[in-house]
């Protein structure tokens, strides 16, 4: 597992970021899941597929699996929610879930099996054969995609999706799989997130827009506490190198990051004489290419960028 998959797991791993994603995906934000009523699980899926002596064993693991009791409208559910997050697109998605859910449910009913089993409760005929009755029941799963690409998501949201082209007659008996999604470029209301998820989604949807990123951070007053792991989110998937060495109590205030780094600027123009790295950096948009070539470039970068903004001895 890479540095970015590790970090990603992680994130999404705390219970409030976990209970917030599918408090936005199924109930547009309203806290009803809560972060306490989340239990881990692991999060292997295992399949012993055909019989004893030819059988063969698929294993897969996803990111995260918590179970959960909900309590909503008059109605308490019990439902296992898991999250695959993405750094980038994936074109197979849909398949990758579904795969996900069917070896979660085939491991239920085996559990269900062994319980009948060891308590030797059940009798003859089919429910002895499928070692599941009647009355048993499965725990519903719903599986989440989070992909923190700033890229429009244009792969399948569906098992249909991935198919060519079939007969309308005959798709009514293929079952599909409906993709679970959320991805930057797609929320259209970032407050509906309660928890810092929906910081990191705004700063990643909104990173190549120079005037509106530059208006999230000084104005939106939710930047000016943002935790350390949320910050490590953001630098990794936009780059925006916001230091935290001046975090308190693990909080950053990004406003305050960003006028470090000119202030740091500015010395170092002073040694290049007249002050013109620091002008130059007032000039740029935290988190850009031409903002980090100023930072961290040779002279020779940095001299191209003076000739680029007219900036003169």
């Amino acid at each position: 597992m890479g540095k970015l998959d590790i970090l990603t797991k992680n994130y999404l791993s705390q219970n409030e970021i976990f209970a917030d994603a599918f408090n936005y995906l199924i109930y547009d934000g309203e806290s009803v899941i809560v972060p306490e009523e989340l239990q881990e699980l692991d999060p292997t899926e295992t399949a012993v597929i055909g019989e004893k002596g030819s059988a063969i064993a698929n294993q897969k693991i996803r990111d995260i699996l918590k179970l959960c009791t909900i309590k909503h409208s008059k109605n308490t559910t019990m439902i296992l929610l898991g999250i695959e997050s993405q750094a980038a697109i994936h074109y197979a998605m849909p398949v990758r879930n579904y795969l996900y859910d069917a070896l979660n449910y085939d491991a239920q009913v085996g559990t269900v099996r062994k319980k009948h089993l060891k308590k030797m409760d059940m009798g003859s005929g089919m429910e002895l054969l499928s070692g599941f009755t009647k009355e048993d029941r499965l725990t519903p799963i719903i599986t989440l995609c989070i992909c923190f690409s700033k890229e429009k998501w244009d792969a399948p949201r569906s098992l249909y999706d991935m198919f060519d082209r079939i007969d309308p007659q005959m798709q009514r008996y293929v079952n599909d799989y409906r993709l679970n999604l959320i991805t930057p470029s797609e929320v259209k209301d970032f407050n509906r997130f309660t928890s810092e998820l929906g910081i990191v989604l705004e700063f990643i949807h909104y990173s190549e827009d120079r005037e509106k990123i530059r208006d999230i951070i000084n104005s939106n007053v939710r930047y000016q506490h943002v935790g350390s792991s949320s910050v490590d989110m953001i630098n990794a998937f936009t780059d925006a190198n916001i230091s935290k060495p001046e975090a308190e109590g693990g909080q950053v205030n990004m406003c305050t990051a960003i006028k470090e780094l000119i202030e740091e600027g500015r010395e170092e123009g002073r040694t290049e004489g007249e002050d013109m790295l620091a002008d130059l950096i007032l000039r740029l948009t935290p988190g850009t290419d031409d903002y980090m070539k100023a930072l961290q470039g040779t002279s020779a970068e940095r001299k191209m960028l003076y000739e680029k903004y007219g900036i003169t001895r």
